[in-house]
């Protein structure tokens, strides 16, 4: 599917099969993202995923966090929904995958413009770091609510 960048992107899960590594709930508060590039160093190291590899998770999961606080919100516009991050594996091991949960429903939007990505202020710089960083992403709508923005990295293969 083609966003407004005319960057494409997968809106639908493709339907792989995921072990999960490690699922945590977030505050919906800034140190949110923070937490989140911690414990994935520590379960990366447990799964020997180092250097450049796992540096390009954590900073791919420290931008669709910090977006899940900034923009995750309930329809009512309170924050009291959970961010739920959720580092999971391939079956075959060569490939991870982060999905960030939020409560709002509203899918990522890409910067319109140049003007958008400004050099002073990041907004919608995110996206366009995890897609220059991952082999796919995408996003889906919860099971009961909100929604989830995934992505996916093959570390060997980059």
């Amino acid at each position: 599917m083609l966003t407004d960048s005319g960057l494409a992107h997968d809106v639908y899960d493709s339907g792989r099969s995921w072990l999960s590594l490690t699922r945590i709930p977030l505050p919906h508060r800034p140190e949110a993202a923070g937490r989140a590039r911690r414990h994935t160093r520590e379960v990366l190291a447990l799964r020997r995923v180092a250097g450049e590899a796992a540096a390009t998770v954590e900073l791919a999961v420290s931008e669709l966090v910090t977006n899940a606080v900034r923009h995750g919100v309930c329809v009512c516009g309170c924050t009291r929904g959970a961010v739920t991050f959720t580092l999971l594996r391939s079956p075959d091991g060569r490939c991870l995958r982060v999905e960030v949960a939020d409560p709002s429903r509203t899918p990522p939007r890409w910067p319109t413009g140049i003007g958008a990505v400004d050099a002073e202020v990041a907004e919608g710089r995110g996206l366009l770091l995890v897609t220059a960083l991952a082999s796919d992403w995408g996003d889906r709508t919860g099971p009961t609510r909100g929604k989830v923005v995934w992505c996916e990295f093959a570390p060997g293969e980059r």
